[in-house]
C-alpha cells in the first residue's frame, strides 16, 4: 500500500517539476497537464515519465495488495486497467499548444484515446467499490466521490466544448485531487 501512496507523490511530484521546465506561454490554469508532455515540447519527457511512472507504481501497487491479502479484489483490477490506460498515455503525446509547431495527430490521438480510457476504467472502478463496498457507510463515500470524479469530468468536458470557460488546467487538477483522495481511501480504508 506504500507504494500505491509513493505512485500518487511520485505523479503530483513529476506535474510539480515539469512546470519548471515549460515555456511561458504555459498556464496551469488554462493547459493541462497533458500538455505538460505536448509534442516538440522541450522536456516534455519529464510528464511523460510522470505518466509511466505512476501507471506502473500503482499497479505494483495493488499486485503488492493482492500478494499480501492473498486474494484478488476484482475492483482493483478495473484500477489496474486504469493505471494501465496513464501508463500507455505516457508512450504518446498530447498536441502541441505552442503556435507554429507541427502536429501529429495520430499521436495525439492514441494519446487521447489512453486518457478517456483511463478516465472510464476510474470511474468504472468506484461504481464497481459500490456495488463491493462491506457497509453503507463506506458506500456512502464512494458514492461520493463517484459524483465528485464524474460531475468535474463533466464540467472538464464542457470547458473542454466552449460552453463554459473555468481553465481546462484547473478543472483537471481538481479531478486529479478527488481521484488520488480516492484511491487513497480505497486501497487504505475501503474494501
Amino acid at each position: 500500500m506504500k507504494i500505491t501512496s509513493f505512485a500518487i507523490f511520485y505523479f503530483v511530484a513529476l506535474i510539480s517539476i515539469a512546470h519548471f521546465f515549460v515555456p511561458p506561454e504555459y498556464n496551469w490554469q488554462q493547459h493541462t497537464v497533458s500538455d505538460l508532455a505536448a509534442q516538440k515540447l522541450p522536456n516534455q519527457w519529464i510528464m511523460r515519465t510522470g505518466f509511466i511512472g505512476f501507471g506502473l507504481l500503482l499497479n505494483i501497487g495493488i499486485l503488492s495488495k493482492f500478494i499480501a491479502s492473498k486474494k484478488i479484489f476484482y475492483p482493483d483490477l478495473l484500477l489496474m486497467l486504469y493505471g494501465l490506460a496513464v501508463l500507455m498515455s505516457g508512450f504518446f503525446s498530447a498536441a502541441p499548444f505552442l503556435e507554429g509547431v507541427s502536429v501529429n495527430l495520430q499521436e495525439d490521438k492514441w494519446h487521447s484515446f489512453f486518457a478517456q480510457a483511463a478516465g472510464i476504467l476510474f470511474s468504472a472502478g468506484i461504481l464497481f467499490y459500490i456495488f463491493s463496498a462491506s457497509n453503507t457507510k463506506e458506500r456512502s463515500i464512494h458514492i461520493v466521490f463517484l459524483i465528485l470524479v464524474t460531475g468535474t469530468s463533466a464540467i472538464f468536458g464542457l470547458e473542454e466544448n466552449g460552453i463554459i470557460y473555468w481553465g481546462r488546467g484547473a478543472i483537471q487538477r481538481v479531478l486529479y485531487s478527488f481521484s488520488f483522495i480516492w484511491i487513497l481511501f480505497s486501497q487504505y480504508l475501503g474494501s
